[in-house]
């Protein structure tokens, strides 16, 4: 190819992901977890899709060690390279991976270097350094029609023999998946990722569709303030509870104490330890799926959720880490705090101490007292969930001081409630941060 065919290649390949980069900002990105059935593919295939995994691995830590320069000129076209091995010893290596993979692993160590100098250049701190990896876990397959493509339907050969199956490159036989009845049938592929996991290897597709199936209308509900716990995981200012932890079952148990009978190395010991790996990937996908459950009965058709900026880390620290780690606080936690519709309150508001109604602060309070009793007026609401309406008026206060609208002052919108929270918010002598053993107060 000469140079002119060459620019002129380049030119169309440019603006055609102009415009499907276009096209796609008026669409609907939307994830899929596809589960790949290696029994269709023979031994050797099977080897060859995992050792993809192992040599990304080999040539990620061998870029990792090489210096600046001999990384900037280093080309995505070698194959021989040298790892070591787990005595320290070099080994030679060669790459039989396809050569889009190796422009992946190459481009994402570049893409992690440029954040680590940009990190640096913002804090004015020394830059870090990447380490070395001791697994490679996902696979970019960042081109369709090149690294992967996809038969949906029965337009495989004659007999349909090839529908709802994935191609890899670099493996001949098509792959059947399970899960393509998630996809719709108007969606447009776009890049993918091959995951694997103790449980398999899984396909993360990502697809667009338009986004005008996806604005249904749905039925509004109340503003609803939310109280993190440990023993109710989630109190709403409504009086519904939500509980989102799973407990580890004795199964695990009973392969952990298995594993430390076992000799370390040995084909019995790797066998329990994967094992024990695919209990934790199950407890993981049931907390997930509880969290994801919570969070869509909370934020479907309401327009102000408010939470407080609870220290999930702290608690994980303290008396109650078993009860923190058996629940999905921390990922619903996030899920809420990238929804633009939920209000966070600062994490030192006393949300458990002050009174609604009159705005007393009830200092003696302690954990074990479960129902709030206010010394002053006589309010009494059970603990959680008078801190959810607590926090609910917060928000709502803060929401009411901060509206476009400039038609009254903020004296004249304050309620007595906004003058409380407003004097909490001046004061000088702010309440200290809750300790570890007292990780729920409010």
């Amino acid at each position: 190819m000469d140079e002119s065919a060459r620019k002129a290649k380049n030119k169309a390949i440019k603006e055609k992901g102009q415009e499907t980069r276009l096209r796609h900002a008026s669409m609907r990105p939307v994830v899929v977890e596809l589960k790949l059935d290696l029994k269709c593919l023979n031994k050797t295939e099977r080897s060859k899709l995992f050792l993809y995994f192992a040599e990304c691995r080999w040539l990620c830590n061998y870029l990792i060690a090489l210096d600046s320069d001999t990384f900037r000129e280093f080309s995505t076209k070698t194959r021989s390279i040298t790892s070591r091995d787990k005595d320290g010893n070099t080994v030679p290596r060669e790459l039989t991976m396809p050569m889009k993979f190796m422009q992946s692993v190459y481009s994402s160590l570049k893409h992690d270097m440029a954040s680590l100098a940009a990190k640096s250049r913002k804090t004015g701190k020394k830059n870090g350094f990447l380490r070395f990896r001791s697994s490679y876990d996902s696979l970019e397959l960042n081109q369709y029609g090149n690294t992967h493509w996809i038969c949906y339907g029965p337009d495989g050969d004659s007999n349909g023999r090839y529908r709802n199956t994935i191609h890899i490159a670099g493996i001949k036989r098509p792959i059947r998946v399970f899960g393509m009845d998630q996809i719709p049938a108007d969606a447009e592929t776009a890049n993918a990722k091959l995951v694997k996991r103790p449980s398999g290897i899984y396909l993360m597709l990502t697809y667009y569709i338009p986004r005008h199936e996806w604005n249904t209308e749905s039925e509004k509900k109340p503003d609803i303030g939310l109280d993190f716990g440990i023993k109710t995981t989630i109190t709403t200012s409504e009086g519904e509870t939500f509980d989102i932890s799973v407990r580890e079952q004795e199964r695990l148990k009973g392969l952990q104490k298995k594993l430390a009978r076992q000799i370390k190395g040995s084909e019995g010991w790797r066998d329990t330890k994967r094992r024990i790996q695919r209990e934790y990937e199950k407890l993981a996908n049931k907390r997930r799926d509880k969290a994801n459950k919570v969070y869509h009965d909370i934020v479907t058709g309401r327009s102000l959720i408010v939470m407080q900026d609870e220290n999930i880390k702290g608690w994980h620290k303290g008396l109650f880490g078993r009860d923190v780690q058996n629940s999905a606080l921390g990922t619903l936690k996030r899920k809420l705090q990238a929804n633009p519709d939920v209000l966070v309150i600062d994490r030192f508001f006393p949300s458990t101490k002050l009174c609604p109604q009159c705005g007393h602060i009830h200092e003696s309070i302690t954990l074990s007292d479960r129902v709030f009793v206010c010394p002053v007026c006589g309010y009494t609401e059970e603990r959680d969930v008078k801190a959810a309406k607590t926090l609910l008026l917060a928000g709502e206060h803060i929401m009411s001081c901060t509206c476009r609208e400039r038609t009254r002052t903020p004296g004249e919108r304050m309620s007595d409630f906004g003058a409380f929270y407003e004097a909490w918010k001046q004061s000088a002598s702010r309440p200290e941060a809750p300790s570890s053993c007292d990780a729920k107060m409010e």
